[in-house]
Protein backbone atom coordinates (compact mmCIF):
# COMPACT_ATOMS: atom_id res chain seq x y z
CA UNK A 1 0.00 0.00 0.00
CA UNK A 2 1.29 3.53 -0.94
CA UNK A 3 2.36 5.79 2.03
CA UNK A 4 2.47 9.53 2.19
CA UNK A 5 5.95 11.35 2.66
CA UNK A 6 6.74 14.89 2.93
CA UNK A 7 9.52 15.91 1.06
CA UNK A 8 11.49 18.45 3.35
CA UNK A 9 13.13 20.70 0.54
CA UNK A 10 9.17 21.56 -0.63
CA UNK A 11 7.67 22.00 2.85
CA UNK A 12 8.09 24.86 4.23
CA UNK A 13 5.57 25.62 7.52
CA UNK A 14 5.55 29.45 7.31
CA UNK A 15 3.65 29.00 4.30
CA UNK A 16 0.95 27.99 6.33
CA UNK A 17 -1.31 30.20 8.36
CA UNK A 18 0.14 30.56 11.92
CA UNK A 19 2.66 28.09 11.11
CA UNK A 20 0.15 25.06 11.57
CA UNK A 21 0.28 22.64 8.42
CA UNK A 22 -2.56 22.94 6.30
CA UNK A 23 -2.80 19.45 5.43
CA UNK A 24 -2.76 18.21 8.95
CA UNK A 25 -5.92 19.55 9.84
CA UNK A 26 -7.65 18.02 6.17
CA UNK A 27 -5.90 14.43 6.82
CA UNK A 28 -9.29 11.74 7.35
CA UNK A 29 -7.33 9.67 9.08
CA UNK A 30 -4.71 12.26 11.57
CA UNK A 31 -1.70 10.51 9.90
CA UNK A 32 0.21 13.90 9.65
CA UNK A 33 1.88 15.14 12.75
CA UNK A 34 3.25 18.46 13.42
CA UNK A 35 4.77 18.72 16.91
CA UNK A 36 4.84 22.46 16.79
CA UNK A 37 3.66 25.64 14.86
CA UNK A 38 6.50 26.03 12.66
CA UNK A 39 8.04 22.30 12.52
CA UNK A 40 8.58 20.36 9.83
CA UNK A 41 5.04 17.84 9.55
CA UNK A 42 5.99 13.73 9.37
CA UNK A 43 3.87 11.19 8.52
CA UNK A 44 2.55 8.74 11.05
CA UNK A 45 2.49 5.63 8.89
CA UNK A 46 0.69 3.30 11.52
CA UNK A 47 -1.92 6.19 10.60
CA UNK A 48 -1.10 6.70 6.80
CA UNK A 49 -3.58 4.91 4.61
CA UNK A 50 -2.84 6.08 1.50
CA UNK A 51 -6.15 7.33 0.34
CA UNK A 52 -3.73 10.79 -0.93
CA UNK A 53 -5.96 13.60 0.40
CA UNK A 54 -2.60 15.21 1.65
CA UNK A 55 -0.94 15.12 -1.90
CA UNK A 56 -3.99 16.68 -3.59
CA UNK A 57 -4.77 19.66 -0.64
CA UNK A 58 -0.88 20.48 -0.27
CA UNK A 59 -0.65 23.72 -1.67
CA UNK A 60 3.36 23.47 -2.06
CA UNK A 61 3.17 20.10 -3.64
CA UNK A 62 5.48 18.91 -1.05
CA UNK A 63 3.47 15.74 -0.32
CA UNK A 64 3.69 12.66 -2.48
CA UNK A 65 2.98 8.66 -2.13
CA UNK A 66 5.66 5.84 -2.45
Amino acid sequence: MPQATVDPEKCDPAHCTNGVCFVKKNCPVKGIVQMDPGDQPIVDLTRCRGCSVCVARCPLKAIHLE
